[in-house]
């Protein structure tokens, strides 16, 4: 039934397009053969509807605080301070996040029993206190977190405690929506235990669909003996474990397998709680139609994908009672310090050159470029590799699915995106946010995952936000083209520096630093790091240091650097560096003897940039910018346009400056401006070579070598060769193919193309001499 729907549409879908558009949609005809494939694909755009939404969890943290979490060797922090920390951690992150997840606190160990299952049975669950109920983390939690969490006097058994926990999930949940439920045991499992309940808290987790995790003591290391360092060789040395500890381990490790969990060690704890998390807002999706031709619409929403992350911004509010309404902000207007003008008395103006332009409100909205709707139109298709990198633009990326619901549009999106991706094609569309927006242009490119497919869009630039800049070629000549060896050197470093790990994860993909989803801000962690501490300590008047592991990000891996300092060393010998010495000041009879004794000191000359190729004279700063190449001084002329910061004039410059050139040689009396034809030339083909850009000389040469022997100056050319001003060849620059013996040959007398100038008659002569 899908296949016939799509057979069906299918000359629907391709009515109305272009040849362009009928390429892409060739692959419709295809789609009756995969009707599974498809009903795939669209149970994975279902799936990454999963980015709209924020999950909410619930969340009870049983700490151990018995006396074995108190213990620790001398100069070391304790388990339960490592716990302490850890908590903190996380609820800062939760708290800075605006998270709406809700935490309880569980203690086993402490003198009193305070739970609703100590009642029912006067063995067991004693020494365990619910501290707090499920509730969104605050200040006051944290201050008990920090001062009232201490050691206490007996070993409770954190069997027990699971079981209080999962009782609190089970009630405190019943009526509230949680994506997730979970419980965190932070314990060194050296205390005592019963495991008659075991199979009754497995039973209980999986009706409950509550997730287990176990902080405090790693499952991994069993086998090992000793005192071995901790992870990166921070915090104290693991000890062999107890017959105790190998019984809890042992037990726990049965729980998260059946209940898939996860268990950690302090320092891995510690170092993925050490970040703060930005928070989750509920992404609300932008609805429209995406338009193909004239008859083809597929109704799809986009989410926001990549966005940057910025902080709130700071208030103004009174230092001493903290507050933002006890500030009042009042804007006046002056004119020349009179009395206060009016706000109906000011109008925006806009600079245009030296005037100000007046623009009123009414002409401000007449002025805007007006749309009707939100608008999604596809203009037409072109290769993905025309799309350079350096065009994606705007501030964030959307991904685009098919409309929740709709089979149809599913189908058809699905089939849209195979198309591009199978034909390596992008999709150029119009772009309107809303109605009255700033029309765009952006781009669609297909994304392909197992689980989902949607389309990514990313903003091109318009041709005033393109900006040109023309720099010297690197290599103009084979002085500076880098060698064979220096080409290896370079290789070996990147291929040393790679951040692309080894080793690969438990599902099989191969690892890498710094991947952008696992790496998180330095700037706004450092930001979050000193929040927390002010509102925690607010009289503390040191804020505390930096984060080390923050502080790693801004370094390379020191693993890489020892791997790659070989490369280093061998790229130092590669590239031989020199010590330039600045040039002793020149010796002079003035320098020697003085000026004598009533003379002034000489004032110091002021440094000109001489290559930058301005005009720093008195007129030529009257007459400003340089926009033309004229007749009176066009070297300079050709100088100040190819100098330029703001815009690439070369090639411009330079066609304008070839027409003067010939007409300098053309309109002169005999060779009274041949020398200054011959500056030009040469500033024309020496800039030429600097920049890259010998085909347009050598073009020009040829013509002009003809233009010379058609219009008689067979003299301008014979300066020529005697200067020696031939063609580019590829030894001055690697991007002509003229070679060294072409270049040669070009100043050689052609017979063919020369044609005997006709000599002006002596009459005619006269009558000119008698003329001027």
């Amino acid at each position: 039934a899908l296949g016939t729907r799509v057979g069906a549409s299918r000359g629907l879908f391709t009515s109305g397009l272009g040849l362009a558009g009928r390429r892409v949609f060739a692959i419709f005809s295809a789609l009756e053969t995969f009707d599974l494939r498809l009903r795939h694909r669209l149970s994975g755009l279902k799936k990454a509807d999963k980015m709209a939404g924020s999950p909410k969890e619930a969340m009870v943290l049983v700490v151990d605080v018995g006396p074995s979490m108190n213990q620790a060797p001398p100069g070391h922090v304790t388990p339960l301070e490592n716990a302490k920390d850890a908590i903190s951690m996380l609820l800062q992150r939760k708290m800075f996040s605006q998270s709406k997840d809700e935490v309880a606190l569980v203690l086993l160990g402490t003198q009193e029993t305070a739970n609703e299952l100590a009642g029912t049975d006067e063995e067991s669950y004693l020494n365990i206190m619910v501290a707090r109920p499920l509730g969104q983390p605050d200040f006051d939690l944290l201050e008990f977190v920090k001062n009232d969490i201490v050691p206490g006097p007996v070993s409770a058994d954190f069997v027990d405690a699971i079981v209080v926990a999962l009782d609190l999930v089970r009630n405190q949940t019943m009526g509230k929506k949680f994506e997730t439920k979970r419980i965190v045991l932070f314990s060194n499992l050296s205390g005592e235990f019963t495991d008659d309940q075991l199979d009754g808290v497995i039973n209980g987790m999986k009706a409950l669909e509550c997730e287990f995790n176990l902080i405090g003591l790693s499952l991994d290391d069993d086998d090992e003996d000793g005192d071995t360092p901790g992870q990166n060789g921070a915090g104290p040395p693991r000890k062999e474990k107890t017959p105790q500890q190998r019984a809890g381990a042992a037990l726990i490790r049965h729980i998260i397998e059946e209940v898939d969990g996860v268990a950690y060690s302090d320092s891995e704890a510690l170092q993925m709680l050490s970040f703060f998390q930005k928070r989750n807002v509920r992404a609300a999706p932008w609805k429209v139609m995406l338009e193909i031709g004239s008859n083809l619409k597929i109704p799809v929403r986009g989410f926001i994908r990549v966005k940057e992350c910025k902080p709130n911004s700071f208030k103004k509010v009174h230092a001493r009672t903290l507050s933002k309404e006890d500030i009042h902000t009042t804007h006046e207007h002056r004119l020349n310090d009179d009395e206060e003008t009016p706000v109906e008395s000011t109008i925006d103006g806009y600079r245009y050159g030296n005037t100000i332009v007046p623009f009123s409100t009414d002409d401000e909205n007449q002025m805007k470029f007006k749309t009707d709707a939100r608008c999604f139109d596809v203009l037409g298709f072109t290769r993905s590799e025309n799309i350079k990198r350096q065009y994606y633009m705007g501030d964030s990326v959307r991904c685009f699915v098919a409309e929740e619901g709709d089979e149809h549009a599913a189908v058809a999106l699905s089939a849209f995106i195979h198309a591009l991706y199978e034909t390596n094609m992008v999709a150029i569309v119009r772009y309107v946010y809303n109605k009255n927006s700033a029309p765009k242009v952006a781009f669609l490119t297909p994304h392909i995952k197992p689980n989902y497919e949607c389309l990514l869009c990313i903003m091109l630039p318009f041709m005033e936000d393109v900006r040109k800049y023309t720099f010297a070629s690197l290599h103009p000549n084979n002085k500076n083209q880098p060698s064979d060896e220096q080409f290896s050197a370079v290789d070996d470093l990147i291929d040393n520096m790679s951040l692309v790990m080894p080793e690969k994860d438990e599902d099989g993909k191969q690892q890498q630093y710094l991947k952008p989803k696992l790496t998180f801000n330095p700037h706004l962690q450092r930001l979050y790091q000193c929040l927390s501490a002010r509102a925690l300590n607010p009289d503390d008047p040191e804020l505390p240091p930096h984060n080390q592991t923050i502080l790693n990000y801004l370094k390379p891996q020191p693993a890489l650097l020892v791997q790659a300092q070989p490369c280093v060393d061998r790229i130092k010998a590669a590239f031989p560096l020199e010590v330039v010495t600045k040039k002793k000041e020149e010796t002079t009879g003035q320098n020697v003897f003085g000026a004598g004794d009533d003379a002034e000191p000489a004032a110091k000359k002021p440094k000109l940039d001489l290559d930058a190729g301005g005009d720093l004279t008195m007129a030529g700063l009257a007459h400003g910018p340089v926009s033309e190449v004229g007749s009176v001084r066009p070297l300079e002329d050709f100088k100040a346009m190819i100098s330029r910061k703001d815009d690439d004039k070369f090639m411009e410059a330079s066609s304008q400056l070839q027409k003067r050139i010939e007409e300098i040689v053309m309109e002169s009396f005999g060779d009274q401006f041949y020398s200054k034809a011959m500056e030009c030339l040469r500033a024309l083909r020496g800039e030429s070579v600097k920049l890259g850009e010998p085909d347009q000389f050598n073009t020009f040469l040829r013509g002009f070598k003809e233009t010379l022997f058609n219009k008689g100056r067979r003299d301008f050319w014979d300066g020529m060769v005697r200067e020696k001003l031939t063609l580019i060849s590829s030894t001055e620059s690697s991007e002509t193919s003229v070679s060294k013996e072409e270049a040669g040959k070009f100043l050689e007398t052609s017979e063919q193309l020369a044609e005997e100038p006709q000599e002006m008659e002596e009459e005619e002569a006269e009558d000119l001499l008698a003329m001027m």
